[in-house]
């Protein structure tokens, strides 16, 4: 692969999470004269690929819109004048015009694509504005282009390279998981049998580690049932303010043992070598977002555990998923006309109205979200709801719209993929890397891969990869809380500050956001980290653990 891309081929390569992906780009840039400009979907995972360049002495830059615009402007002049090799960016950036003023004046000499799989309408993370790639790419020159995804199958191979016409590439389609993971999935017949069983594998499997689950509520009931069965773990999902999410992210990354219950929003950007189990407590939406999440496990090439709980109930969840993923070509256009009749109005709106307005009830219905991505991309609308800046700029034409968009065919592909990965779950024959194997159109193994649930015990290859957790720092710290508890804490004189971490009796973690101090008397205003709210903590009166 490397030998193409210094030779200017384009390249399409499909390859295990942390197989090394990223060296394909990253030595030709080294190597070779010219920038080359990285398109990655997310600021979080662009920031740590950024940062571990630089640590090596590699001009490497990110530009992206967490930084204000001065930052932005001194690091894109940077890359003008040739002082950077590789430079980073989302795909929105092109629709930005202080990035339109200067691309031409850039020396780009390769792209690479991240995460490519974005890229196709059959992909299982399609977004708008990977689907202007290849435009953009026209608009750059056609440079040598290298795609790179952990998942794709024979279709959204060839979609890729359709989309971003990328001409007689080298394609390179190797295997989707790493012989080091166990491969697993175990039936439940009730919800209330998971957290006995997940609370079990924590147990027996020392190491940090991932607990997927789809539902929000779902992660923080789970957080409570641990802590019942003695085990502390972080939480993580979309309704922590960025600032949370990055601490909790961060404080995963530094561990030897943390555990961190997660929606799908972790992960991407989480490169942690000595992850020891990826656990799901529900069913993902696509076998290749499973196999993604799973490759998260065992980077550092020791024995990882993989294991998804399987409750066939959980599948009418996904279902909901897949249908408020796909408005139809009405429903956009209603997005559309209802932001038109607001007229004048639209700068007082926010994104309650409009779901308001939609008679949207349910906050995981994405449709409204999707709709005006789509304008934005097609540039009928610029700015957000979120910046208080959204504004209409001109028509939409119907025609406009991709043909894949809002139809009957691409909702029934997406639940022909949930139906893929239920069979998958329920599967208790086959080989699991035989059944991935033929889901991506590869070469299957021949023997029995000795690290699956089908083909040996896994029980025993449990036991004899992994020692049991000790528990001791986890939940007999300070596990007593009792009032002597609190007190021989006080006694001790902890002292709290504004945007310290708690934990306030074994049930909420969250932030100081305020010490009020009376006649010697010590008062905490903590933001739990689970549902936001504010709560008054006397930390003479209840057990608070300084994290």
């Amino acid at each position: 692969m490397i030998e193409a891309v210094l030779a200017g081929r384009d390249v399409l390569l499909t390859m295990p999470t942390g197989g090394g992906k990223s060296l394909c780009y990253q030595l030709p840039a080294l190597l070779l004269d010219g920038l080359t400009l990285v398109i990655s979907p997310l600021i979080a995972l662009m920031k740590d690929q950024e940062d571990a360049l630089r640590a090596r002495g590699i001009a490497a830059y990110a530009v992206n819109s967490s930084m204000e615009a001065p930052e932005r402007t001194r690091r894109l002049k940077a890359a003008v004048r040739g002082e950077v090799k590789i430079l980073y960016i989302t795909p929105e950036r092109f629709r930005s015009p202080q990035f339109q003023a200067l691309e031409g004046k850039l020396n780009i000499a390769r792209v690479a694509v991240d995460e490519a799989h974005c890229i196709s309408q059959w992909g299982h993370d399609f977004r708008p504005d990977y689907w202007k790639l290849g435009e953009y790419r026209a608009r750059l020159g056609n440079p040598p282009t290298i795609a790179l995804t952990a998942t794709a199958t024979t279709a959204v191979a060839k979609d890729i390279c359709r989309a971003l016409d990328l001409s007689d590439p080298l394609v390179v389609r190797e295997g989707i998981e790493r012989p080091n993971l166990f491969l697993s999935t175990t039936p439940v017949q009730l919800a209330e049998e998971k957290v006995p069983i997940l609370a079990d594998r924590i147990r027996q499997m020392d190491g940090p580690g991932i607990v997927y689950s789809s539902l929000i509520r779902d992660l923080e009931h789970l957080s409570t049932e641990l802590r019942r069965h003695g085990i502390s773990s972080l939480v993580y999902h979309g309704k922590l303010s960025p600032s949370e999410r990055r601490r909790m992210q961060d404080r995963f990354m530094k561990s030897e043992r943390e555990v961190v219950l997660a929606t799908n929003a972790f992960g991407m950007g989480v490169d942690k070598a000595n992850i020891r189990f990826v656990l799901h407590a529900q069913i993902p939406r696509t076998l290749e977002a499973w196999t993604q999440e799973v490759g998260r496990a065992g980077r550092d090439g020791k024995p990882a555990w993989c294991e998804l709980l399987y409750f066939q109930e959980d599948l009418a969840i996904q279902q909901n998923f897949v249908n408020w993923a796909n408005p139809t070509r009405e429903y956009l256009v209603g997005v559309y006309e209802t932001l038109a009749g607001w007229g004048e109005r639209l700068q007082a709106k926010d994104l309650d109205d409009l779901r308001d307005e939609l008679l949207v009830k349910n906050r995981g219905d994405n449709r409204v979200s999707i709709s005006l991505k789509w304008l934005e991309v097609l540039g009928v609308t610029s700015g957000s709801f979120e910046t208080n800046n959204l504004t209409l700029e001109r028509a939409l034409d119907p025609a406009e719209l991709p043909g894949f968009v809002g139809t009957d065919d691409k909702l029934r592909a997406d639940l022909s993929s949930l139906l893929g990965m239920a069979r998958f779950a329920g599967e208790d024959e086959v080989c699991r890397r035989v059944s991935l194997a033929h889901h991506f159109d590869l070469d299957a193994p021949t023997e029995a891969c000795g690290a699956c649930d089908i083909c040996t015990s896994a029980d025993e290859w449990r036991a004899s990869h992994f020692e049991e957790r000790p528990l001791v720092a986890a939940a007999t710290e300070g596990a007593d809380s009792s009032m002597d508890s609190a007190s021989s804490e006080t006694e001790r004189r902890v002292k709290f500050e504004r945007g310290d971490w708690v934990e306030v009796d074994r049930r909420h973690m969250g932030q100081v956001v305020r010490v009020d101090e009376e006649k010697g008397r010590v008062k905490l205003i903590v933001e739990s980290a689970s549902d936001l709210k504010r709560r008054t903590v006397d930390p003479r009166r209840q057990r608070v653990k300084k994290l």
